[in-house]
């Protein structure tokens, strides 16, 4: 078994940086056709094929891209392959706790109890989540980022630096907020919200999700 990391910037680095507190080696990072370059970390940087699950090595993918649509399309053209799930050492987990596949957790985050983390979704260093959250699938918190009790984040939502979601809120799917918000009251899907408390200046129609 091999562990191949999609995306060779940043956010690759981190979760490079997590993998290895985890006690795992990692291969090779891999990205889009032309973009390949000089190793990272030592390591290979390779043309991402999406023929790469077709190798004789079995081997797991972490998608390390911090844009959440592209999150979601790399995983769906790499269909059938097997993701590994990326927990920092440093975080916090307390029981009944879920990691979907391919989920990132790349510090010293907090969870209580009772959560369930989507497939693909990016938890950053210093989130706390509180009990009886559900972060959907390829939803992105940002560092330092405080969930409190009973909250849901939805698929592909995108929470800022900082950001804080009060009891019992519904962040909608796809929807933005900015850092330093405070969410106070529930965030249609695809809207963008900011400052304090939370108000939305962009919405979005479904088709443009």
């Amino acid at each position: 078994m091999i562990i191949r990391i999609v995306g060779a910037g940043g956010l690759g680095r981190e979760v490079h940086a997590a993998l290895l507190a985890m006690g795992l080696d990692v291969d090779s990072f891999l990205v889009e056709p032309g973009f390949a370059s000089k190793p990272v970390r030592n390591l290979a940087v390779q043309e991402l094929t999406f023929s790469t699950q077709d190798e004789k090595v079995e081997t797991e993918f972490v998608i390390a891209v911090g844009d959440n649509k592209a999150r979601l399309k790399i995983a769906r053209q790499l269909g059938a392959s097997r993701f590994r799930t990326v927990l920092h050492p440093a975080a916090t987990v307390g029981p009944l706790v879920k990691f979907g596949e391919g989920a990132m957790v790349l510090g010293a985050a907090s969870f209580t109890t009772d959560i369930e983390i989507g497939a693909h979704a990016l938890i950053n260093p210093g989130c706390n989540i509180s009990h009886d959250c559900t972060i959907g699938a390829f939803a992105s918190l940002g560092p330092g980022t405080s969930i409190a009790g009973r909250v849901t984040i939805e698929e592909g939502a995108n929470l800022g630096v900082g950001v804080v979601v009060a009891p019992g809120c519904v962040v909608g799917a796809w929807s933005v907020v900015g850092a330093g918000a405070v969410v106070v009251r529930s965030v249609e899907p695809g809207t963008t919200v900011v400052g304090v408390p939370a108000r939305p200046i962009v919405r979005r129609q479904p088709d443009q999700l």
